[in-house]
This record gives C-alpha cells, sequence and structure tokens, in this order.
C-alpha cells in the first residue's frame, strides 16, 4: 500500500511477546498500524475517508486517546514533554505510531512517538504505555546520536498479573 504522503503510513508487522519466567511462553502474531505525522492530522482526515478523527467509522483516530487524554493538541503536549526533560532538538517532526479505533472500540497497549530533529534522526521517543484499566505512563528517552535504537526504562505501571513491578523494558526499535 502507498502511503498518503511520506510522513505518514501503514505499518504491516508482527508482535511477539515471551516469557522466561515461572513459565516459558511465546506468543506471535501479525498486526498493523498507523504512523501519524502530527501536522498532517487535519489534512489526513481530509484526504483518508476512512480515517476520521472525531466521528465514528471503521477506523478511527481520536487524539483524547493519547496524551493526557483532554484532545488538546498532541504535538503541544509532546513539546511540552520535551522541554520539560530538557530535549530541545527534538520537535522539528514529530509521529505517533499508534493502533486507530476500530468500530469505535480501541486498546493501545504501547503507542510511540518519534521525535525527530531538524536531519530528519530520531532525538527522542516518547512511549505511552496503557494497561487493562486505562491507566497509562508514558517513559520519554532521548535517542541515539545515531545508530540502532536499543533503550530502557524501570517499568512504572502495573500490566499484568504474570510480571513484577521490579522489573525493566526493553525497547527496541528497528
Amino acid at each position: 500500500m502507498k502511503p498518503v504522503t511520506d510522513r505518514s503510513a501503514l505499518y504491516v508487522g508482527e508482535v511477539v511477546h515471551q516469557r522466561v519466567r515461572t513459565f516459558d511462553h511465546r506468543l506471535r502474531y501479525r498486526t498493523w498500524m498507523v504512523l501519524l505525522d502530527l501536522d498532517e492530522l487535519d489534512s489526513l482526515q481530509t484526504r483518508l475517508k476512512r480515517l476520521p478523527r472525531k466521528a465514528f467509522g471503521l477506523i478511527s483516530f481520536r487524539s483524547e486517546d493519547h496524551g493526557d487524554r483532554s484532545g488538546s493538541p498532541l504535538r503541544g503536549q509532546v513539546e511540552a514533554r520535551l522541554a520539560e526533560a530538557g530535549i530541545t532538538d527534538s520537535a522539528h517532526s514529530i509521529r505517533l505510531l499508534t493502533m486507530p479505533r476500530i468500530l469505535g472500540y480501541g486498546f493501545n497497549p504501547i503507542s510511540v512517538f518519534f521525535c525527530h530533529r531538524a536531519d530528519g534522526s530520531v532525538g527522542a521517543l516518547l512511549y505511552e504505555v496503557t494497561n487493562t484499566f486505562h491507566e497509562r505512563h508514558s517513559y520519554l528517552i532521548a535517542g541515539p546520536a545515531d545508530g540502532p535504537i536499543r533503550q530502557t526504562a524501570e517499568k512504572a505501571l502495573f500490566v499484568s498479573p504474570f510480571m513484577d513491578m521490579g522489573m525493566t523494558y526493553d525497547f527496541t526499535v528497528r
């Protein structure tokens, strides 16, 4: 599928979830997500009639499903988080990788904001983790100067009865 623009696209991939403690278990399945350039949200709604922003549709996107849930512009929310963390070079473009709502229902265990520097490199990533109780915690991590992205964060939100709180997330972006 050809993207509508060079900045927003549909991605098809695979999710792998593996537990190695208590009992071995591995789950692998195909999935898809949308990558949305936050500067294109209004124009995408007019170009992609099947991705309404605030109306019901087969698939839809709502800003209030992310960030502080206020519905206020996501770009401003992410820029504020970057500024609080002292990351000043990474808001040239901001893209959100997420699952849209399907038939009005949405659940995003993880959404990722890619915060790009002016040269196009990733300056920071904001990982938004949501549990089944709709509680959310975000992990903002500065990106590497170059090379592959592999980051860690101490777990700060209960997400599963199979995972103790004293764990570390290992984020790898390819």
